[in-house]
């Protein structure tokens, strides 16, 4: 009976990215984005072979409300105001924000590398360097080692590169731009984490596609490949991938895959069985509870890295929807997904506007990142901190030349202007 109700439910997810598809008329519209992901995701885990324990079909009636939940925020939006009133486009112009942003990612890229050679020397466990780097920043929670201040380098390159990008009058980067790309990957790569290129690579296509910079069956497949290199090359350079290693906890290939796409609902669904006390906001409110510890008071502020589950491979991550559960059950996730929905699809739809701020088009780029790693972990409230850096370090490298006067005269022509295009324009 239960794989009966499974498939049911895997159904009803695609009809409800189908419907959503059909209703927006947008390929990269967040609804049917979102509902793509958890209908890939959970079709993936009922249809093709791997080792993590078979699911309930509780998680995926929560899985379900979410989706629907998102959708329907996402594409509820209120009607265009009619004034009557005919105004002009909006201008924006690169400020020298643009140059700073590139002045301080190359200049701390020295401090950076020899930061990282110095915290791969603390921690001589291997003969590589990179396993040493490693090892020191994700160490156990009392040991682990940060790049301090010099960390912030990495937001800094990556706001420079989706800058040059957004800016840039060629099809794709000028020289700048190039060069803003490699400091960023390079920094990605001395951080160890896959996540950051993932987030990379995410803004970067959506910038590309929301101003029409390729078409997207080449974007899409540029990001394929260039996820499968981050994932699979840094696993491997990380000891974390392939039979061969001396790494007894290395895993092949298609282990390694199918655990990090389908390890978080398999965990997610283990805390099912005997869900815990509600935490009442202690995970959504995570980062402002830090602030207030930071500053000397008694809170409680809940672990970022959670603990391991076996499931039975190693896991300790548990999707998007497990924090929001445990704070509320189900009305969490309805809530969470609902305002989310709402959020994404304001934004989505300032950006997809002719005239859109480039900030916006940034913003809504990276919005994708975590939106479409929905089914690993929660990226939205968690990362709090790294959104709000973002959008401080990103704000200032635009204006708006736009005025009244233009605005009037704009009128007095017989209609609005052409705005004009920070990016090439359409293809």
């Amino acid at each position: 009976m239960e794989p009966a109700v499974l498939y049911l439910l895997l159904a009803t997810m695609a009809a409800i990215g189908l419907t959503s598809a059909v209703f927006t008329r947008d390929r990269l519209h967040p609804a049917p984005m979102h509902a793509v992901v958890w209908t890939v995701v959970c079709a993936t885990y009922l249809l093709f072979p791997h080792r993590l324990r078979p699911l309930s079909p509780e998680v995926f009636m929560l899985i379900v409300l979410a989706v629907s939940s998102f959708s329907l925020a996402a594409v509820i939006h209120p009607a265009e105001p009619m004034t009557g009133v005919s105004t002009s486009p909006r201008r924006y112009r690169v400020t020298i924000w643009r140059e700073l942003l590139f002045a301080v990612a190359l200049l701390g890229f020295g401090p950076f590398l020899l930061k990282a050679q110095a915290l791969a020397q603390s921690a001589p466990y291997t003969e590589s360097d990179f396993i040493n780097l490693r090892i020191a920043l994700t160490g156990a929670r009392d040991d682990a080692q940060t790049f301090g201040l010099l960390g912030y380098l990495i937001p800094v390159s990556f706001a420079s590169t989706f800058v040059e990008l957004a800016s840039s009058k060629k099809r794709i980067f000028a020289w700048r731009g190039w060069i803003s790309l490699l400091l960023s990957v390079v920094y990605a790569l001395l951080s160890t984490g896959r996540t950051y290129f993932f987030l990379l690579v995410t803004a970067l296509a959506f910038i590309a596609l929301l101003q029409r910079r390729a078409r997207l069956a080449q974007i899409a497949g540029t990001a394929l490949l260039l996820f499968s290199l981050a994932f699979f090359g840094l696993g491997m350079l990380a000891n974390k991938i392939g039979a061969d290693t001396p790494n007894i906890d290395a895993l092949s290939a298609t282990d390694a895959l199918m655990l990090y796409l389908l390890g978080g609902i398999a965990a997610f669904d283990l805390t099912l069985a005997a869900p815990p006390s509600l935490q009442w906001g202690l995970n959504a409110m995570r980062t402002p509870l830090a602030v207030l510890q930071a500053l000397g008071a008694d809170v409680t502020v809940v672990p970022l890295i959670k603990e391991y589950v076996n499931v039975p491979l190693p896991t300790n991550v548990y999707t998007a929807l497990q924090p929001y559960h445990e704070d509320f059950g189900w009305l969490g996730i309805v809530g969470f997904y609902a305002l989310c929905g709402q959020l994404h699809g304001r934004l989505y739809r300032a950006a997809r506007r002719p005239d859109a701020d480039p900030r916006l088009i940034i913003y809504a780029s990276m919005a994708m990142y975590p939106l479409l790693l929905q089914f690993f972990q929660d990226q939205y409230l968690s990362l709090l901190s790294t959104w709000v850096t973002f959008a401080l370090l990103i704000a200032p490298a635009f204006r708006s030349t736009a005025s009244a006067t233009s605005a009037a005269s704009s009128q007095q022509a017989g209609g609005p202007r052409q705005p004009e295009v920070v990016g090439p324009g359409p293809c």
